[in-house]
């Protein structure tokens, strides 16, 4: 039977609308299947995983987006779904998965890429994101355990820091060009908390915190000797430093300053004053000739 031209347009214009909506239903259940996490709800509604993620920081980003499955993974699962069956291992979290986004310059995101931290870490060290912030299921958080899966030793011994995590003084996500606290580090926290020590931003002793103060050596060592730098049998033979009595370095030089002032000696000699005229006690008694120690270690550092 032979159409004619009307029917044959209709036709047409019927398999072009079959092809149309065909084409439209693929490109949704594609996208349901690659974007929608109602698609991962139908098997994990009723699971911890799922509920957490719906508390968690990460409840608007569909479950796609983290855990990728390849296509016959896809297919493997529409089928186990189909026929009431549930589906082999899926949707692992690779190694780029984060990056996506916590790397992509979108502000939509927090931005990691190129902070202290993260630069040793995942782009010098390739260490899967997940090795820190997957604590838990769903958890993102880094907690100071797993600092110590990969750092053991590392407990902070001195009073009063013990509980402190340990991004409190290695900042992650500065610009610093490592993670060994810095002098400014240390003076930020401890300002914070009402702890001010008597040093500048450039003191005349600028070296960095760590050169006296070993937070995680051993108990009883966590403040380091003087004649750890300083060449304590040199230094006994330059002056009035061989006096006995001056054998302790902080009763001259107070921490933190090390300028040795007239009231420092005067704890001692309280009568000094009184013949001094005017003059500092080192223009007459004479401690010169220690020798300088090593020039201090540079800050941060890996």
């Amino acid at each position: 039977m032979r159409l004619s031209r009307p029917a044959k347009t209709l036709a047409l214009t019927l398999a072009a609308l079959a092809v149309a909506a065909l084409a439209a239903g693929a490109w949704r259940f594609k996208r349901y299947v690659d974007e929608d996490p109602r698609l991962c709800a139908t098997c994990h509604q009723a699971s911890p995983e799922f509920a957490l993620w719906m508390a968690g920081t990460h409840k608007s980003v569909a479950c796609q987006r983290c855990h990728h499955a390849k296509a016959e993974q896809g297919v493997a699962m529409l089928g186990a779904f189909l026929l009431g069956k549930a589906p082999a291992g899926h949707g692992g979290v690779e190694i780029g998965s984060c990056a996506e986004c916590h790397f992509s310059h979108d502000p939509r995101w927090p931005q990691v890429g190129g902070s202290r931290g993260h630069r040793i870490h995942y782009e010098q060290h390739r260490i899967a994101c997940v090795r820190c912030h997957a604590a838990s299921m769903h958890g993102f958080e880094p907690i100071a355990a797993k600092c110590a899966e990969c750092h053991p030793g590392h407990a902070v011994r001195v009073q009063g820091m013990e509980g402190m995590h340990c991004f409190a003084c290695h900042e992650f996500l500065g610009d610093a060009p490592g993670l060994r606290p810095t002098r400014r580090d240390c003076l930020r926290c401890h300002t914070a908390q009402g702890i001010h020590a008597p040093v500048k931003e450039h003191g005349p002793m600028a070296m960095v915190c760590s050169s006296c103060h070993r937070p995680h050596a051993p108990p009883g060592e966590t403040l380091v000797s003087c004649t750890h730098c300083h060449d304590f049998a040199a230094t006994r033979r330059a002056g009035l430093h061989a006096n006995a009595a001056h054998a302790r370095c902080v009763d001259c030089h107070p921490p933190h300053t090390w300028s040795a002032e007239p009231a420092s000696c005067q704890r001692c000699h309280a009568h000094a004053s009184s013949h001094a005229n005017g003059k500092t006690c080192t223009a007459c008694h004479a401690f010169a000739g220690a020798p300088r120690p090593p020039h201090p270690q540079e800050e941060g550092g890996p």
